[in-house]
């Protein structure tokens, strides 16, 4: 770990312009320097660098940062590792904190894994173009698959002798040690202790890291005999996790950055043969079923997947079970399914570039459509199948974060199988209620253990109107950063004043003098805290500042244990000592200023005259919350014409119009959230 002082060191001597310009043409421009954004398709220089402030920000796609974060993102680093790149441009001596025996322990086997790791990839391509059987028997069988020299090379593939013992015996002659190479999953130790190669003849696909390192390997057998298995996969390892790695991901990173796509397919050979014909932005989940850790991991560089699978009835389920998947990680998912003569090997093989990407381009589906199709075919004929497909495709949009993207979702279903829209509604949240009742308190309690982000060059990005740069994906290091900044002020105001009315009375009913979008009918009793609570989850609202999330959530979960029978006074008094106690310093001094309204002040001379603030709840709430709702729409649609313009320079008119149509439908909403207010 690096140590503050070399830290501040770095950061010191660090000159943005110069890192940036070490990756892109920059040319000045006023105080500024301009260059080509290397973060999407940018076709004039969008990306601006201020040397002063130590920012750089991109106008088209907002990307934005310092130092540290572009290298990051264009290298794909850690936080660590960035700063170690540019310690070594500056020249400045890398000092880092001392470790205890066991870290150093556990650093150096984690790096001796990866050692023998890469020794063994060496030795398998070694065999592979140098042995007379590595020759005769697997390149004879990558050169039948029409790979070429280039793209074996690229990929790193080899070949395992038919003997079980001679991986061990070169590596341990060369000094690595049995130990690693079992932990590795190279070697298996039998019960009699002797130590014999996992691997032996097999055509082998190693396995990397997005940094390159090579963390496992797939082995194909050549053999016809049913009784041997066709692949031979390394387990888990203190290095490789299956779940979170992906083939061809290394390979693939930048391309996939450049295309703002990433093509998901099933198998080794799938992702080799479309990288050889030119569409190299492709990455396979290994022949194993999608996991959120590979979602996740593909979303580290874009927010759409495409994914081929086969044109079997196995591909499409295949295809299918990914899709709520990636929806639900909010994430763009579009489907291609190819002849069910064909998977993407050889589909690659038997077309040009120019022609695969042109089936890509007429082929691919929204899951809507993809799943509706499929209740028209011949495996959802009867009615029962019929009916079972359109809670499935219910249940796919359930999971879209986007509540606008699942009105239209539901309208589209609506329309295209007869059903009524009230109907498919009520399924859906049904099925979201339950999911947030069964998840609530575990989310809760992952999210007070994550450490805090640490933000390096805050008050610059600040003036930039940038994010800070996180760090929460490194070993947390103590830190003195406020975990609770305010991270949108546009919305903090409104839930300040929403999280005031909660905690000062929550417990009070409602006193409605005439129907509201977001009020009830004069005659229902309805208190604060209910009506906070179903407003905001008609439209899967979250506080977007922790400091006034957390005192929600803080507040409901209290309230859940206290009696229903309870008095409000009493309740309110119950919840007041609550936060008067909490042993979080910041959410108490926020509580006890919420408490201690300053506003009161100015007003106690005329209290007498004034109509009691309880009384007033039922205008004041709903007023609050239909202004935080208009907050959040305006936010959304400036974000959506910041696109829209980007889509316009960059002439992407599909992208366009989806983006126009969505923004149309906002300033509806807009509008009626206006309407809503003057009537108050």
């Amino acid at each position: 770990m690096i140590d503050r002082t070399t830290k501040d060191k770095i950061l010191a001597a660090t000159r943005i312009e110069e890192v940036v310009g070490d990756f892109i043409a920059l040319k000045r421009r006023g105080a500024n320097w301009w260059g080509i954004c290397p973060f999407h398709q940018d076709k004039r220089p969008s990306l601006a660098v201020s040397p002063s402030k130590g920012i750089f920000k991109c106008f088209a796609c907002g990307e934005s940062g310092n130092a540290v974060s572009f290298v990051m993102k264009h290298e794909h680093l850690t936080y660590a590792e960035a700063l170690k790149y540019l310690a070594k441009k500056y020249h400045i001596e890398v000092v880092e904190k001392e470790e205890t025996p066991e870290e150093i322990a556990s650093r150096l086997k984690h790096e001796s894994l990866l050692v023998v790791s890469e020794f063994a990839q060496k030795y398998f391509q070694d065999v592979l173009w140098n042995d007379e059987q590595g020759r005769a028997i697997g390149l004879s069988y990558f050169h039948e698959r029409k790979f070429t020299d280039e793209t074996i090379r690229k990929f790193g593939l080899g070949y395992t002798p038919t003997r079980p013992h001679t991986l061990i015996k070169d590596a341990t002659a060369k000094g690595y040690k049995e130990e690693y190479l079992v932990d590795a999953g190279l070697c298996i130790r039998r019960e009699d202790g002797s130590v014999v190669d996992k691997f032996y003849d097999r055509v082998m696909f190693p396995i990397y890291s997005i940094s390159g390192r090579v963390i496992a390997f797939g082995g194909r057998t050549l053999k016809s005999d049913k009784s041997v298995a066709k692949y031979v996969n390394t387990a888990g390892t203190e290095i490789y996790n299956k779940s979170e790695s992906l083939y061809g991901i290394f390979q693939a990173k930048n391309a996939i950055i450049k295309a703002d796509k990433c093509i998901l397919v099933e198998g080794y050979a799938d992702v080799i043969s479309m990288h050889q014909q030119g569409i190299q932005n492709v990455v396979a989940s290994s022949g194993t079923s999608l996991t959120i850790g590979q979602i996740r991991l593909i979303k580290r560089f874009t927010s759409n997947i495409t994914i081929i699978y086969d044109g079997d009835a196995a591909g499409i389920k295949a295809a299918v079970r990914g899709t709520d998947l990636v929806l639900e990680e909010g994430l763009n998912v579009r489907i291609v399914v190819l002849p069910p003569e064909d998977d993407p090997d050889t589909f690659a093989q038997a077309r040009s570039t120019t022609e695969i990407l042109e089936y890509l381009a007429e082929n691919e589906r929204d899951f809507i459509s993809f799943k509706s199709d499929l209740a028209e075919t011949d495996m959802a004929a009867d009615p029962l199948s019929r009916s079972k497909l359109i809670n499935d495709i219910i249940g796919s949009i359930a999971v879209v974060p986007d509540a606008i993207l699942r009105k239209e979702y539901v309208e589209m279903v609506a329309e295209r199988f007869r059903q009524s829209d009230a109907d498919i509604l009520a399924k859906i949240t049904a099925i979201r209620d339950e999911k947030k009742r069964q998840t609530q308190l575990r989310e809760r309690s992952l999210e007070a253990q994550l450490p805090p982000a640490v933000s390096q060059e805050t008050s610059a990005a600040e003036d930039f109107g940038l994010e800070p740069v996180s760090e929460s994906y490194v070993q947390p290091e103590p830190v003195e950063t406020n975990p609770y900044v305010i991270t949108n002020p546009l919305l903090a105001v409104q839930e300040k004043e929403l999280t005031d009315y909660l905690l000062r009375f929550g417990s009070y009913p409602l006193h409605f003098e005439k129907d509201m979008l977001y009020g009830a009918m004069p005659a229902e009793r309805i208190d604060v805290e209910t009506y906070i609570r179903e407003a905001l989850r008609d439209d899967d609202i979250v506080f977007a500042n922790r400091l006034y999330r957390e005192l929600f959530d803080e507040y409901y979960a209290f309230a859940a244990t206290l009696p229903q029978e309870m008095e409000i006074r009493e309740r309110q008094g119950a919840i007041a000592r609550h936060f008067a106690n909490l042993e979080n310093q910041t959410l108490l001094r926020e509580s006890l200023n919420l408490a201690f309204d300053d506003q009161e002040l100015t007003v106690k001379v005329y209290r007498d005259t004034l109509e009691p603030e309880e009384q007033r709840l039922g205008d004041t709430v709903p007023k609050s919350m239909i202004l935080y709702k208009l907050r959040i729409t305006e936010q959304h649609c400036s974000d959506l014409s910041a696109q829209i313009s980007a889509a316009q320079r960059d002439g992407d008119d599909a992208t366009l119009r989806d983006l126009v149509q969505r923004l149309s439908l906002l300033n509806k909403v807009k509008l009626q959230f206006s309407k809503e207010l003057k009537r108050l």
